[in-house]
């Protein structure tokens, strides 16, 4: 299934790369690509560091910080999307980097497939459930908590 697609945007990509070339010439159709990798590296890291900076933010107040994880994986996307040769990819990839249409892309991607994303795994019980407990949930105000000291005596100094 990848390879047709492959296929039709590599093909895509050069019809469109040689009627932008016979409309304004080689030249400044090889600037033009060039420009959009330009553009497009300097909006990739800009956008690259505004996600990092919303996914310390979340995590800082305890938020769990998925989407924000998200949109970095379409930013890098974006990125690579930018970085190859070709009007059709830049224009992928420049809606990726702008933050309303990856909003808006990230937004109705979840919406649909959330019944996919979440998997049985996270519900299972966790294997780390000793006759101990786990020691991940035990707090004092469960009970569960022993709190102690211990020292350890030499049997040679006892011996003399």
């Amino acid at each position: 299934m990848l390879f047709p697609i492959f296929v039709i945007a590599t093909l895509s990509e050069i019809y469109v790369l040689v009627t932008v070339g016979d409309s304004i010439g080689a030249g400044n159709t090889i600037l033009l690509v060039i420009a959009t990798a330009f553009i497009g590296s300097y909006l990739l890291k800009q956008q690259g560091f505004s996600t990092l900076k919303k996914v310390q933010s979340a995590a800082a107040q305890g938020k769990n910080p998925s989407f924000e994880m998200l949109e970095g994986v379409v930013i890098m996307v974006s990125g690579i999307l930018l970085l190859t040769p070709g009007f059709i990819t830049d224009f992928i990839g420049l809606l990726g980097l702008m933050p309303w249409s990856r909003a808006y892309f990230l937004t109705s991607f979840l919406q649909k497939n959330t019944d996919k994303i979440f998997t049985s795994a996270q519900f299972q019980k966790s294997s780390d459930d000793s006759k101990w407990g786990n020691p991940m949930n035990d707090t004092p105000q469960n009970g569960n908590t022993i709190d102690g000291e211990f020292w350890e005596e030499d049997k040679n100094k006892l011996e003399k």
